[in-house]
């Protein structure tokens, strides 16, 4: 004889299995941040493309290196190492797939969330910059865009709040 709890149990896996299959909007939940800087695009693309000043401005990630001897641009590999609680040091292959000089840079990875980041500068005068970070988990999966999207949405927006004020430190009146 089944019981009620198995036919729930078997359903609860059916909806699960069915929420693995079907594909949604990945930009539903992409997360966008922008603030104003005191410099130029070409002054903050350099700042944020060294690989060295990665951790003072974006704290997140607990080293940043270059994967590749190749100068900056599209193609460019980058590692990404995280130190995550409990789970313990995490590594993040990142490539530069959009790359227009001093106005955008996109990263992509192929890990496990599939993160695509684009960073957007625009000269709003001189020495006034408007910089706007965009995040977006490329996992197409409804499972992933309904259960963990809304929360990744949050806890990225706060590391690129904290980023942005880290920057304007950084880049001061």
């Amino acid at each position: 004889m089944v019981s009620k709890l198995q036919v729930i149990i078997a359903l609860l896996f059916g909806v699960v299995g069915v929420l693995y299959q079907v594909t949604v909007d990945t930009t539903t939940w992409t997360a966008k941040q922008q603030g104003s800087l005191f410099t130029s695009p070409d002054m903050l693309q350099r700042f944020i493309t060294n690989p060295d000043q990665v951790q003072k401005w974006f704290p997140m990630v607990s080293q940043f290196k270059s994967a590749d001897s190749r100068p900056f641009g599209v193609g460019k590999k980058y590692q990404a190492i995280y130190d995550l609680p409990i789970l313990g040091e995490y590594v993040m292959l990142l490539s530069v797939v959009e790359y227009k000089i001093n106005h955008i840079i996109t990263l992509e990875s192929n890990s496990l969330l599939r993160p695509t980041l684009t960073i957007n500068m625009v000269e709003k005068a001189p020495n006034n910059t408007i910089l706007t970070f965009s995040m977006e988990y490329k996992r197409s999966s409804a499972l992933f865009q309904w259960t963990l999207g809304p929360l990744l949405q949050f806890l990225t927006r706060q590391q690129m709040q904290r980023s942005l004020f880290q920057l304007r430190l950084i880049f001061p009146i």
